[in-house]
Parts: structure tokens; C-alpha cells; sequence
């Protein structure tokens, strides 16, 4: 088995409640509330909302980053989980964000990122 410097989770949940996606206070929280429940440990937050629609932030944790974009105009969340060094069971926070959101639909796929056998493929040639 190749060991993996992260591993990054994307979450696109469909059917959301565009009021509630569309709130700046209401995502940093349910964002928080969700570090919390997966016992990720928050370092930094940043949230904007956009004018006249639409929120993006970013939660850094010491594990990584938790990214989130949202479409109210589409009822769409793009949410995104990267940890490093090691995979972090999200399922359960997912399964507690698809309510929060009122998702109707939800599509996650996972994968290794810097895949350690490229790593030091590549870094054998530097100085």
C-alpha cells in the first residue's frame, strides 16, 4: 500500500435550503459545529459572503483545511476536507451535515494526495 502525505474528501451536497446556505453565520457555525463533532481541531476561520448571493470560507485545522462554497441560487454545497497524514472518519459529520444543510442529495469521493512513492521519486534529484 502507497502511503499518501493527505487525503481529501469532496462532499457536493444537492437540494440544500438556500436560506440557510445563503447565511455567513449560520455556515461558520455549522462548519465549526462540525469540526467539533469529527474531532478535527480548529486553528483559523474564514468566511466571506458574497453580494448578492453566495458564501465560500475556509476552517483551518491542525489536520489541515475544511473549504466550503455555496450556490443558493442552485441550492448547491461544495464542501471539501483535506487532513494530512493519516484519513479521518467523516462519515458520521457528513451524515450530520446533509441534515443541517437539508440535502436531498449527496455525492462524496475520496483520494490520496502526494502519494509518497512520487515524492521521493521526484525529490531524489534535488540538492
Amino acid at each position: 500500500m502507497n502511503k499518501a502525505l493527505g487525503f481529501q474528501t469532496t462532499i457536493d451536497f444537492y437540494g440544500c435550503n438556500k436560506d440557510k446556505i445563503n447565511s455567513r453565520d449560520f455556515i461558520e457555525k455549522t462548519l465549526l459545529t462540525a469540526a467539533k463533532k469529527m474531532n478535527l481541531t480548529v486553528v483559523n476561520t474564514t468566511i466571506h459572503e458574497f453580494s448578492p448571493i453566495g458564501i465560500s470560507g475556509v476552517i483551518v485545522i491542525e489536520e489541515s483545511h475544511i473549504a466550503i462554497h455555496t450556490w443558493p441560487e442552485h441550492n448547491y454545497v461544495a464542501l471539501d476536507f483535506f487532513t494530512c497524514g493519516k484519513t479521518v472518519e467523516l462519515s458520521e459529520g457528513i451524515s450530520w451535515l446533509t441534515g443541517i444543510f437539508s440535502a436531498t442529495k449527496v455525492i462524496t469521493s475520496s483520494g490520496k494526495r502526494g502519494d509518497m512513492s512520487m515524492v521521493e521519486k521526484f525529490n531524489t534529484n534535488r540538492k
